[in-house]
């Protein structure tokens, strides 16, 4: 694996944002929910439009690849999308206590979506530059690694954020969530300092794009020309959709089916993150021995891995088990990692250095979509099959059947996606556009 300055500095940024996440997906969410009893379909469709601003990222990815800002390409975004994510951070559990005392308030619901808009414009415009970043400064052959390197301390802020979340809130205390989110958020603010010191230099020219490549438009119809690349990203949409349902209701169902404290609850973060690495550095050191197991290989493997926990999951949600349960989210993890493995590299692999920016902003949107649609379907059918059906267990349980399901479904998109074909077809059109 390859292991650089640069790759660290950019896995601390991630680290970072990672420490914010947890806060508002295993904390804030889980209160809401279960504590404070607000509309699972509520706060999931607030809490998406972290993803729905994922455009923005794209645009900012175009503007990084043709223009610089005083010198710099890339560090003005990271620097400039940390800063936003972590100023709103202390405004969301005052937002929190308003939405439980006012459901029905479309003031406190459009108070929500600006925060989470906010939220979303930051991380997506910093994850596209750091993307970006490992494409200019990265040889090809070790982007691939490179990326999995970056993903394994983004994971790693996910634990670690997690057991000081249990030690900083074991149980819900209204007085005390202020200033939790106020000693996460300084953290997060010190770790991005000292990650993007020195990780650009000033003097790095903007180079000059392919005549084909120098507006925004012309380079995403190439792209969507290229019907390898419109498979790809059909891909990633469906698999990230399915993978992304379970994301805010998690912890609820800790809550309301295995009936564990918030503590025990915000311990399922680390469970995955930690079968996620463990699939990581497995899926890279397979990837390493037996190269020609491809990309794909490993990504259809994921996805059959994470059918089986999503099964066992619904098992333990129609006769609650606790063990099972834990086993499952290692399982989730585990393959979570063979996927985050095998989309890094394929990812890369496909990535034009002529566009990097619009490609990995491109990249972030689509994810960013299949999340959106995932999260917000995640509240949604736990509140509609709830009223339906009327009993929890099964709620949950029918649920995490469907993600299974779905998953499978993704392999169609899979099969016929081929690196070679894609690459092909991307050098005829440049050459067509060029004449």
């Amino acid at each position: 694996m390859l292991i650089s300055p640069l790759v660290l500095k950019l896995g601390l940024v991630r680290f970072a944002t990672s420490l914010l996440v947890v806060l508002l997906a295993n904390v804030l969410n889980r209160v809401l929910i279960v504590e404070l009893q607000v509309s699972a379909s509520l706060v999931t469709f607030c809490f998406a439009f972290q993803h729905v601003m994922t455009p923005i990222g794209l645009v900012a990815g175009y503007f990084s690849d043709t223009r610089s800002i005083w010198g710099w390409r890339r560090l003005p975004y990271i620097w400039g999308g940390m800063a936003l994510a972590l100023i709103v951070m202390p405004f969301f559990p005052i937002w929190g206590r308003s939405l439980a005392l006012e459901p029905q308030s479309w003031v406190v619901l459009n108070q929500g979506i600006l925060l989470f808009s906010l939220f979303g414009i930051g991380t997506t415009v910093s994850a596209t530059a750091i993307n970006a970043l490992l494409v200019d400064q990265i040889p090809e052959a070790d982007r691939g690694s490179a990326l999995t390197l970056v993903w394994i301390m983004t994971l790693a802020g996910f634990i670690v954020g997690s057991s000081l979340l249990q030690h900083l809130l074991p149980l819900y205390n209204p007085a005390w969530l202020d200033e939790v989110f106020g000693i996460v958020t300084i953290l997060a603010l010190l770790i991005s300092l000292w990650g993007t010191w020195g990780i650009e230099s000033r003097t790095a020219g903007t180079p000059t794009p392919l005549p084909s490549l120098s507006h925004l438009w012309p380079t995403l119809r190439l792209l969507g020309s290229n019907n390898q690349a419109l498979i790809f990203f059909a891909f990633l949409w469906a698999s990230v959709l399915f993978l992304a349902i379970q994301t805010f209701i998690l912890t609820s169902y800790g809550g309301e089916v295995l009936q564990l404290p918030v503590a025990e609850t915000t311990r399922f973060g680390i469970y995955i993150s930690y079968g996620i690495i463990t699939g990581m550095i497995g899926g890279h050191l397979l990837l390493g021995q037996w190269s020609r197991l491809g990309a794909k290989t490993i990504l259809a493997l994921s996805l059959i891995l994470s059918s089986l926990a999503f099964g066992l999951l619904s098992l333990t949600s129609f006769s609650p088990a606790l063990n099972l349960a834990i086993g499952s989210l290692w399982l989730l993890g585990l393959a979570r990692g063979l996927y985050n493995v095998g989309i890094s590299y394929l990812t890369m692999s496909l990535a034009p250095s002529a566009c990097s920016g619009v490609f990995m902003g491109l990249w972030n949107l689509v994810s960013g979509l299949g999340l959106v649609a995932g999260e917000m379907a995640g509240g949604v059918l736990r509140d509609q099959t709830l009223q339906r059906i009327g009993d929890l267990n099964w709620t949950y349980g029918l649920i995490f059947l469907l993600e299974g399901l779905g998953l499978l479904g993704s392999l169609a998109l899979l099969f016929p996606l081929n690196r070679e074909r894609y690459w092909e077809r991307y050098k005829f059109l440049i050459a067509k556009r060029s004449d």
